[in-house]
């Protein structure tokens, strides 16, 4: 029933032992690689979400409206934002580009210190010449000029109140003296 083995058979099973052993070791090694580098990755984006608040500032210059948005985040939440910087500059790019659906150039996503994120881009194709057409900018925000009681100065128009949950700011500047019907800004 048991036989005694040879010390060849003695030494090839004491080497399958060692294989095995050495094969655990570096599957347990590589496991543990993979879960350290995993938790160190940042979590996905997702833009705007939870932002504590919003200032959009359109400043008409000739036939561009350069445009700034200023994303307001809490401490912990910004901390999230700078381990994915990449991540969060292209998610907000897209976000822009899928809410407006504009052409736009010059796109620069800035981080600041103070737990602000700053997107910066220049939109054309908005001015006929004689009158500047927001329906780009307020429609997808739930917005109209005179039905949202924007406040009019003499080259601005501003509001405030929440979007999407997220207390927001708005001002559009103009080099002259404006008027406006619900999405168009013209010269007076």
């Amino acid at each position: 029933m048991f036989r005694k083995r040879s010390v060849g058979e003695k030494a090839l099973a004491k080497l399958q032992i060692v294989i095995i052993v050495v094969m655990v070791c570096i599957t347990v090694t590589g496991v543990s690689a993979w879960w350290a580098a995993r938790r160190g990755l940042a979590p996905p984006f997702r833009p705007g979400e939870n932002a504590v608040g919003r200032n959009i500032e359109i400043i008409a210059e000739g036939q561009i409206l350069h445009y700034q948005e200023n994303l307001f985040w809490d401490e912990n939440q910004f901390s999230g934002i700078m381990e994915n910087q990449d991540g969060f500059r292209s998610a907000q790019i897209e976000k822009f580009n899928e809410k407006y659906n504009v052409t736009a150039d010059n796109f620069r996503v800035e981080f600041e210190e103070r737990g602000v994120t700053i997107i910066k881009c220049d939109v054309h194709g908005k001015f006929s010449g004689s009158w500047y057409d927001f329906h780009w900018f307020l429609n997808p925000l739930g917005l109209d000029f005179i039905d949202s009681h924007f406040a009019k100065s003499e080259k601005e128009l501003s509001w405030q109140g929440p979007v999407d949950g997220v207390t927001t700011t708005i001002a559009l500047r103009f080099p002259f003296t404006i008027n406006h019907c619900h999405a168009h800004v013209w010269s007076t």
